[in-house]
């Protein structure tokens, strides 16, 4: 289908008349704010609209200006992020932010907001076209999946090659006025009419144009891409209380630099109880007795799947630290359980936990155990 100039204006009109009539209130879309919407866009990417309508307010009251959040640790940032995931995504908005505050003032091109810490090519047509009215296409999964329909391309959604085209195929399609509308609107389509799975062809305001429609098998645009197996790991976890506060560690295995319960892997045939013993001894110099199992959690990272055995139990006093012996079961466990110092451990009550940086293992940790005392 070529996209001429009258079937681009003829699009434009029917998405900004539809967007008008059914787009959700939505509280950043009643801002232009460079700030604010910036932080919206990176919050939306990997997160559903639902958890960051929650979440956007909060991280803002919490840093109102680029400026206050230029000039807070990284720590107390990851921390407003817990449970977004994809951390990442907040250390690179961190690091851009002290970017920003040096230069005195958010870019106004495309090409000023590509130069920022972890900003790609989505985040900077969104903020530079919602706040700026920078004419540049944002081309999200969305986007990918409606311009596919609409010109009948199989093509796998995650290749670059797609994106390029996808690009190219998008940029006629925005006006010189109301830009950040526009592409709001295609991505708004994209999310409440035509879903990957089935779209509500009926109500789209493209659908006398849309080539997938017309085929009668909208599903089957774009190609379904390939998704990499899962990894399965296999870990033990142990939960222990001192005077009513958690042992905590800082995380190494899923997410670095958050807190979370000692975990140790369990490799082949291991006893993840013995796991639990022999690292606990080796992170703390405290026996570990009267195990008792509380749950087995499943918990997922990108392609990595965590299937997590969960203890409590109660604790020996110290040991003091003694040679041991090349090729004895604890310079085995040395093997697996990394070295922790003794002023990396940090004992917090369960209210004190939502103050520091944590992911969405230890939530399930805490619910679980909750449940097995209650």
């Amino acid at each position: 289908m070529d996209c001429d100039d009258d079937l681009a204006r003829d699009v434009a009109r029917r998405l900004s008349r539809w967007y008008r009539m059914h787009r959700r209130d939505l509280p950043w879309r009643r801002t232009r704010n460079p700030y604010a919407i910036w932080i919206s866009e990176v919050m939306l990417q990997q997160t559903t609209v639902e958890v960051v309508a929650k979440r956007w307010k909060r991280f803002l009251t919490r840093f109102p200006t680029v400026e206050s959040l230029a000039r807070a640790p990284e720590r107390p940032v990851l921390a407003e992020w817990s449970g977004l995931g994809y951390y990442a995504r907040a250390r690179n908005l961190h690091r851009a932010a002290r970017a920003i505050a040096a230069r005195g003032a958010f870019p106004r091109t495309l090409e000023g907001w590509r130069d920022l810490p972890g900003v790609g090519a989505y985040t900077a047509a969104a903020v530079a076209s919602i706040s700026f009215g920078v004419p540049e296409p944002v081309v999200d999964g969305n986007v990918v999946r409606v311009l596919c329909r609409l010109h009948g391309l199989r093509l796998d959604p995650k290749a670059p090659a797609t994106l390029a085209k996808v690009r190219a195929l998008a940029r006629p399609l925005v006006p010189a006025r109301n830009s950040g509308d526009h592409n709001q609107a295609l991505m708004e389509l994209g999310a409440l009419v035509c879903t990957p799975r089935a779209p509500r062809c009926g109500a789209c305001p493209l659908r006398g144009a849309c080539r997938a429609a017309k085929g009668g098998k909208p599903e089957a645009f774009p190609r379904a891409p390939r998704r990499p197996e899962p990894r399965t790991i296999h870990l033990v976890a142990g939960i222990v209380e001192r005077e009513k506060k958690i042992l905590l560690v800082e995380d190494k295995t899923l997410v670095k630099g958050h807190l979370c319960v000692p975990t140790f892997e369990v490799r082949g045939r291991q006893r993840p109880a013995n796991v639990l013993r022999r690292g606990w001894k080796r992170l703390t110099g405290r026996g570990a007795v009267a195990l008792e199992r509380v749950a087995t959690l499943r918990h997922s990272v990108l392609d990595r799947r965590y299937l997590v055995c969960l203890f409590t139990f109660k604790e020996k006093r110290a040991v003091p630290p003694r040679s041991r012996q090349p090729g004895s079961d604890d310079a085995f466990s040395r093997a697996l359980v990394p070295r922790v110092p003794a002023s990396r451990i940090r004992l917090l009550s369960p209210s004190q936990i939502s103050r520091h940086a944590h992911g969405g293992l230890l939530l399930k940790v805490l619910a679980a155990w909750r449940e097995h005392g209650s």
